[in-house]
């Protein structure tokens, strides 16, 4: 729980801040650590501001070598209009000055709002702050069962910390139902991609289960998936297809289930299948066709050591 800023706060020893109270201590870290913009002057004048500078960079790029030589001001003038055009990394940019207090007055709930407008764009870095926020409280309303959704949808990245945080709250049963199935893949996928605190927790998980996962009942009654994500609108982008993360929660079976995700398109030439995969985590990214179109998808809960499976009801997105 996050009633306090004492031992309650869920962190760690090695590898940064997890579950912190402050979204904005990863982003910095990931922000300062951008390539710098080549030597160009931020213009002051706002009137001046563009999507590419004369020396070929783009308006964020300028922003960015401002900020990284502390002139916040400077990049604010920048990022504000490319924000308010719809360019994710420009919000995601105003969201971390408004959470550091950089060259605006600290303001959480302002930060939240441009965390927000960039994660629903798909810019993993804020689905991960804004799943820091609402699991803390911060600038927003204290919601785990969010937190579990925007850590989910950082998670279907590869996002290790999201998926450290996630593992936590499937282990707590905080937002999700509480499965130790589940935090244990998280943590499993967490430490596969180098986070050492997640190896450390794994193996205790193990050992407090006896090291293993659930064991095969007799008859038993296999629970739904609740399909939660994508929590934004997919938005067509330049590449080749467009990236959605589709996640959901994952309730206590009574044997070892895997997931099976199935995903259907419907346009003019009718309903088509366009993806299917099976995994054993709660989130996966899924690559769809770069094109404007409807989709419907359902994720099945099958067990692996009896012949049953449960499927989820129907979602549905649109891509614009």
């Amino acid at each position: 729980m996050w009633r306090s800023l004492g031992a309650n706060l869920r962190l760690h020893k090695g590898a940064g801040s997890l579950r912190a109270p402050h979204a904005a201590l990863l982003a910095l870290l990931v922000v300062l650590t951008f390539p710098p913009a080549r030597g160009h002057a931020v213009s002051r004048d706002a009137t001046e501001q563009s999507q590419t500078s004369d020396a070929g960079q783009s308006g964020y790029d300028v922003g960015q070598a401002a900020y990284a030589a502390g002139r916040f001001i400077d990049a604010l003038r920048m990022w504000r209009p490319l924000a308010d055009s719809g360019d994710p990394r420009a919000a995601f940019g105003l969201g971390l000055l408004y959470d550091l207090g950089e060259g605006v007055g600290q303001d959480a709930a302002a930060a939240y709002v441009w965390y927000r407008r960039a994660a629903e764009a798909g810019f993993v870095l804020a689905e991960f702050n804004i799943a820091v926020m609402c699991d803390s409280g911060l600038g927003t309303a204290h919601n785990p069962a969010e937190a579990a959704i925007w850590y989910a949808s950082a998670a279907a990245h590869g996002n290790a910390r999201a998926e450290y945080n996630l593992a936590q709250l499937y282990q707590a049963g905080e937002g999700v139902p509480r499965n130790l199935d589940m935090a244990e893949a998280w943590y499993s996928a967490a430490a596969a991609h180098g986070l050492s605190s997640a190896a450390s927790k794994l193996v205790s998980l193990r050992e407090a289960r006896g090291g293993g996962a659930v064991s095969a009942a007799a008859n038993p009654t296999l629970a739904p998936a609740i399909p939660t994500g994508p929590p934004g609108t997919p938005v067509l982008g330049k590449g080749e297809s467009v990236p959605v993360e589709l996640s959901w929660a994952a309730p206590a079976q009574p044997v070892p289930v895997d997931f099976f995700v199935q995903v259907l398109a419907f346009d003019t030439v009718g309903t088509h299948p366009v993806f299917a995969s099976y995994l054993q985590r709660s989130a996966i990214l899924v690559l769809l066709p770069r094109t404007s179109a409807g989709y419907a998808w359902r994720v099945y809960t099958v067990g692996t050591s009896v012949a049953d499976y449960v499927p989820s009801a129907w979602s549905y997105f649109f891509v614009r």
